[in-house]
């Protein structure tokens, strides 16, 4: 393989012009908007170029052991594919901005951004090894947090912070699993990686998965996803969900085809949080209000679909060539999708700036130029024939009936999977609900109060946003016309990559019978939960919310903290004499309570119950410390010129939260640099 220099400079270029974006943007954001789209055009050119290399047969590589650990990259079939579709969404989304930034603030800073995101993602599209792919990983993070935190809202600031924690942690975690691989395995090249006699520990692909998973967007590490797309700007948010979901889909290709090929434990288990993912994530998207979270929401439920054909590719073993096709084809499905319907949904908000539902029903009546585009993205995502999701659904579900009848022929139980078949139909069915209900209050529905005014709102988008809107929209037609050029063609290309076997059958019969009448039943769903939707949404019932991070992963923190102090107390107390350690126990004893009490309340507050009154405040600490004082006063006693065992209590609580509060704010300013470290050492690298 021909070693060549373009390959970092595809990552670099957009690192450097990042700054000069910037520096034009002090003085004029045009100007900063202007170079934005002349990097990534010139990123666009330059990945065509590596594509064009792959398809001929001659893909490039670059090596370097510069720092020990060595950088490696390539661009072979996969990975030249996946870094020209991130440069064409870097290049749509550059040319959008121009009227989405017209108005507002920071436009410099998100060019600057936007810049070194990209050449993070084209960097880590294009490793080669373990290390190389989680520098660049951990540093594409970094660079996109500015993205959530864009608007300085409070709600932007909390979404941030839960996308930067989930991020750094779950690639500590990842760190961590590639420490434990045997000697080399890091630093090999993926031609040359492969499972050692007897494969790795499940524990040791787990760690490295969690990484990966949480930038997918995968239970249950999904929590970012659906706070951090409505928050982001809409060029951000087609990024964030149609382009960086796919860098933790990267990840899982490799620990699937590299280290734990053909692992039937590994492929349930993936199979299985795929599963999940897909139906909570449909789930939420039906019961979303906002706009731009139903999308969000939407995301999470792809990545679950593309997480099943991940599954199947360790399961199917020597036979998973269509769940190869299926994987490879709905990453670049989902990609497409979210470009056209968040550009649609970044030009209502631009001309309404509002993403509530019931706010804009009826805003798109008349407005054929965006709303066409919506609903092709819309019946695309949804698997309607003739687009190109119903391609990768269509195999991605003949892969699980593939895979039931392999286990049926070798007498296995096959129930499990028997019934995920159907769960996948009914997801399919869900995804045309919310997306066809998104349609019918955007486009067809009349605002009872202010339809006259919307009717008025004729200009949508300018001439140069509008050509970046149908320019993602019409390859959604064409890969569906033309399966065998480019579903089958973009498999071929991947099939290396991903140490996946050339389907029994070729070319694909896309139309068979078969799985017309599964997108058929989808869609039959589908259309009887729009009506089941409208009717319910007529009755008014009361919504209820869940918030997986807000009922379990803070509160979950919050105790780990509480245990922290608890020990460190406890310790302390060990060198006194026995009754400090003793009213230290108590003191544990109102902590406890104190957590399950509060944590308790959250819990009925945020699920069904409807807010209750306000109780009595105390004098002294809260209610629960009061309480405990109170006893410890009348059972124990009050020294005579002593403290109040109330407030005793009290300040201890107050202790505890001023540590807890501490190792929060350390916590977060450790993980920034720690990312910066990353980000130091891979341009060191680069250099």
């Amino acid at each position: 393989m021909q070693q060549s220099i373009l390959l970092p400079l595809a990552a670099l270029l957009p690192l450097l012009l990042g700054p000069v974006a910037y520096a034009f943007g002090k003085k004029d954001w045009k100007k900063a908007v202007y170079v934005m789209i002349a990097a990534t055009a010139a990123e666009f050119a330059l990945l065509t170029y590596l594509l064009i290399r792959a398809v001929m047969g001659s893909p490039l590589g670059f090596t370097t052991s510069l720092t020990g650990l060595g950088l490696r990259m390539q661009a072979d079939g996969f990975r030249a594919l996946y870094a020209l579709i991130a440069g064409g969404m870097w290049l749509i989304t550059s040319l959008f901005s121009l009227d989405y930034f017209a108005h507002g603030e920071n436009r410099g800073r998100y060019a600057l951004f936007t810049l070194m995101t990209l050449g993070m993602t084209v960097g880590l599209f294009l490793s080669d090894s373990l290390v190389t792919t989680f520098l660049f990983f951990e540093c594409m993070s970094l660079m996109s947090y500015p993205w959530v935190a864009h608007e300085e809202t409070p709600g932007a600031m909390r979404a941030a912070q839960t996308y930067l924690y989930i991020a750094v942690i779950g690639g500590l975690c990842t760190l961590m699993g590639i420490a434990l691989l045997p000697e080399g395995m890091a630093t090999a090249s993926y031609g040359e990686l492969s499972a050692p006699e007897g494969g790795i520990p499940m524990l040791t692909a787990i760690l490295i998965f969690v990484g990966f998973a949480a930038k997918a967007g995968s239970f249950p590490v999904h929590i970012w996803l659906p706070k951090a797309h409505p928050v982001a700007p809409a060029p951000a948010s087609a990024l964030l969900s149609g382009m960086l979901t796919k860098t933790g889909i990267f990840g899982m290709l490799v620990i699937t085809g590299r280290l734990m090929t053909h692992s039937l434990p590994w492929g349930d288990l993936v199979f299985r949080l795929g599963v999940i993912t897909m139906l909570l994530g449909a789930v939420l998207a039906i019961l979303s209000g906002n706009l731009k979270r139903t999308l969000a929401c939407s995301s999470l439920s792809q990545i679950g679909f593309i997480m099943v054909g991940v599954g199947l590719i360790a399961l199917l073993g020597e036979e998973n060539g269509l769940a190869a096709f299926g994987v490879v084809g709905h990453m670049v499905n989902h990609s497409l999708f979210k470009l056209t319907l968040f550009i649609c949904a970044g030009a209502i908000y631009l001309n309404t700036h509002e993403l509530d539902l019931k706010k804009l029903q009826g805003w798109g009546r008349g407005k054929p130029l965006l709303m066409i585009p919506f609903l092709i993205g819309a019946l695309g995502i949804s698997g309607v024939p003739l687009l190109s999701g119903y391609l990768s659904k269509s195999l991605l579900h003949e892969a699980i009936l593939e895979y039931v009848h392999h286990l049926q022929a070798h007498g296995h139980n096959a129930f499990i999977y028997q019934l995920s078949e159907k769960l996948f139909l009914l997801a399919g069915g869900m995804t045309f609900c919310y997306m066809m209900r998104l349609f019918i209050i955007l486009f067809v529905k009349k605002n009872p109060e202010k339809q006259a005014e919307y009717d008025r709102q004729k200009p949508v988008l300018r001439p140069v946003p509008q050509i970046a809107l149908l320019l993602a929209a019409v390859p959604i037609v064409l890969i569906g016309v033309l399966p065998q050029v480019f579903e089958t063609g973009m498999g071929m290309l991947s099939l290396p990559f991903l140490n996946a076997e050339v389907p029994a059958h070729l070319p694909v019969p896309y139309f068979s019978l078969e799985n017309l009448k599964g997108a058929a039943i989808s869609l039959l769903i589908g259309g009887a939960l729009v009506l089941l939707c409208s009717f319910l949404e007529k009755r008014k019932l009361p919504k209820i919310t869940f918030d997986l991070e807000d009922m379990i992963y803070r509160p979950l923190l919050k105790v780990l903290c509480w245990v922290g102090g608890l020990m460190a107390k406890l310790a302390d107390g060990l060198t006194d004499h026995a009754v400090p350690v003793l009213r230290g126990l108590g003191n544990f004893s109102a902590r406890l309570c104190d957590s399950l009490m509060d944590n308790a309340a959250l819990l009925m507050r945020k699920s069904a119950l409807s807010p209750k009154k306000e109780a009595k405040t105390v004098p002294v600490g809260n209610r629960v410390t009061y309480a405990m004082g109170v006893v410890a006063d009348c059972v124990v006693g009050v020294p005579e010129g002593g403290v109040s065992y109330i407030s005793e209590f009290a300040a201890l609580h107050e202790e505890i939260v001023r540590d807890r509060r501490k190792i929060t704010k350390s916590m977060s300013f450790g993980l920034m640099l720690f990312s910066l470290g990353l980000l130091a050492t891979l341009i060191y690298m680069l250099a």
